[in-house]
């Protein structure tokens, strides 16, 4: 062990961390008010989305959404001779996601949330910590900054200013009543949220019907693209992430006597992994889904818990009897959160879910069958399992024998192997998988728990300056998952020392 000098006693206690991590609380400020909401748009959101389409994005171009800004943008662009379209196009077809719209829109939209305005189109965090979807397309901008001289976009975005406005307003009231509807449920009063913001914006050159929800640092956004029938309950989704999330960092702790609670929903198939993987993110999602039920009031809400337990989502009806009575009483869901957490009875809810029936992996849309757990997945669920009862060595063995026999540049093996260096005392193998991990790995999950376990080992090794970078690198994505949000504002705070 060449640069890492730990003493066993604290790496033993840092592998147990994977599963159980220390206190951290927020102070009890709330605010962001409702009329600080707005769709907008944004300039480089604008110039991203007008060099996609120059290079050939055409999904989704003859859908009547009532809005022709984005065809008549092409067709202005296509009479001027621009020298980079070709190196455009070229750039997208080599990544172009046929057949999935979202999926091919994803690393654009989140480039261009991570950028500054032009013409430098300055990247707004360091390149290495970008999130894997925006990395993939980095290479984009040096492009769109050709894009933006070479075709005026500064003149032509502030050219098509009222054509905004026109838009923005014919959404932003729809927005505004869900948004105040949520935050009167909520009791949310107005005050300061402590640099976190919400956006929404709004752009006319997307493909159509999309909702596209990032989670960056502190800041939450909701990207809406044209549709006759705007996904409303999508943003009031992401807002109410942002209104709640907190919550489960401030009141982490007492979520996590609850904890045994986990291994009920990590046998769900049809459950995320970032759900089973982080306990007070499971919490968030099924309060978050209990809200809206509540508020929207189905006639068919029983349909729809149950539909919500069977895919894993354990504690969405509890929640939802809880806001019956929340409800009736005056304090707000900032006081009241930590009441519903303290009442739930781990042993009368372990009784009631031993008779759930979970339902299965969704089915692939090409198939009428729901498809069976691959060899590579058997063993990458079975190396998770065996981390979590510390036993390493089978952990190891399943985990190189993905990467042998399957997938080389697996990133659940790569970060499986990581953890299980960290239990056996190897932090210096440890760090070499999480390199290797972050270089391949899509998962914000493991991306930013790669980081946060890299800056803990950093910190027990006395070198603070390499452990904050890792830290900083994780607060890109950890607001996505309150227990890693909670550990890395620990590590920030001061160095992790092997005892929370």
């Amino acid at each position: 062990m060449d640069r890492f000098r730990l003493r066993a006693g604290k790496l033993l206690f840092l592998a147990s961390s994977l599963l159980a991590c220390g206190f951290f609380l927020l102070p009890s400020a709330w605010g962001q008010s409702s009329a600080d909401v707005t769709v907008s748009s944004n300039e480089q959101l604008f110039d991203v989305m007008t060099a996609l389409n120059l290079a050939g994005c055409d999904t989704g171009l003859f859908i009547n959404t009532g809005d022709s800004t984005r065809r008549e943008v092409r067709a202005y662009l296509a009479k001027k001779n621009i020298p980079v379209a070709a190196a455009l196009a070229r750039f997208y077809l080599a990544r172009r996601i046929a057949d999935n719209p979202a999926q091919d829109l994803r690393p654009y939209i989140s480039l261009a949330l991570l950028i500054g305005p032009p013409p430098r189109f300055s990247f707004k965090i360091p390149e290495q910590d970008l999130p894997p979807s925006a990395s993939t397309v980095k290479g984009f901008v040096p492009l769109v900054r050709m894009l933006y001289g070479q075709a005026g976009l500064g003149d032509l975005y502030a050219r098509l200013a009222p054509r905004f406005q026109t838009a923005e307003a014919k959404y932003a009231p729809a927005v505004r009543r869900q948004i105040v509807l949520a935050d009167g449920y909520l009791r949310n009063p107005s005050a300061n949220y402590l640099g976190r913001h919400y956006r929404i914006y709004l752009s006319l050159m997307a493909p159509p019907n999309q909702a596209q929800l990032r989670i960056y640092g502190e800041d939450y956004y909701a990207v809406i693209t044209p549709s006759v029938n705007p996904p409303f309950h999508d943003i009031i989704y992401q807002y109410l992430h942002f209104v709640l999330d907190p919550l489960a960092v401030k009141y982490d702790a007492d979520i996590h006597t609850k904890a045994a609670l986990r291994q009920i929903a990590a046998s769900a198939p049809a459950l995320g992994q970032e759900y089973k993987d982080d306990f007070s993110f499971l919490v968030t999602e099924c309060l978050i889904r209990a809200v809206q039920l509540r508020i929207d009031a189905p006639p068919d809400a029983k349909n729809a818990l149950a539909k919500y337990l069977s895919a894993g989502l354990i504690l969405t009806p509890y929640f939802y009897s809880q806001l019956e009575v929340y409800e009736k009483q005056p304090a707000a869901m900032s006081d009241y959160f930590d009441q519903m957490i303290r009442g739930i009875d781990v042993g009368k809810m372990q009784q009631e879910l031993a008779s759930v029936q979970f339902s299965p992996r969704p089915r692939s849309p090409h198939s009428q069958q729901a498809p069976a757990l691959s060899a590579k997945d058997q063993l990458l669920d079975r190396g998770d399992n065996e981390i979590s009862t510390a036993q390493y060595l089978p952990a190891k063995q399943d985990f190189e024998e993905v990467l042998k026999q399957y997938d080389p540049k697996s990133e659940r093996a790569l970060y499986g192997l990581a953890v299980v260096a960290m239990g056996s005392g190897e932090p210096d193998i440890a760090v070499k998988y999480f390199k290797k991990t972050l270089a391949l790995a899509h998962s914000l999950r493991i991306v930013t728990w790669s980081h946060i376990y890299m800056g803990r080992i950093y910190d027990l090794d006395g070198d603070r300056e390499d452990a904050l970078k890792q830290y900083r690198a994780a607060a890109v994505t950890a607001g996505n998952f309150p227990d890693a949000l909670r550990a890395l504002q620990t590590g920030l705070e001061h160095p992790f020392s092997g005892v929370q």
